[in-house]
């Protein structure tokens, strides 16, 4: 088997925060699921957004958090990963 094809069957299991509106939207806060072996974080974003009306309309806006530090975009999702998505908010 191609070592590319190899590659691209193994996946990782991630631990997925959500919060406000995104949290309300999901019906959850947290959940665990499987993902391809070296996906960034925007590819998640996108994955997501395409089953997930709330996602897809705040994904310019979301910053994704990898074990509570902020990443870039480009951040590779490892296993055993916690990736939390964060909306702005507002204070007054």
């Amino acid at each position: 088997m191609d070592r590319a094809v190899k590659a691209e069957l193994k996946t990782i299991e991630a631990e997925l925060r959500w919060f406000s509106q995104l949290a309300e939207k999901r019906g959850v806060r947290s959940e665990t699921i499987t993902l391809p072996s070296g996906i960034t974080g925007a590819e998640l974003i996108s994955q997501l957004a395409k089953e997930f009306d709330e996602l897809n309309r705040m994904k310019k806006h979301v910053r994704l958090a990898v074990n509570q530090s902020y990443v870039e975009p480009f951040t590779v999702i490892h296993d055993g990963d916690e990736v939390a998505f964060i909306t702005p908010v507002s204070g007054g």
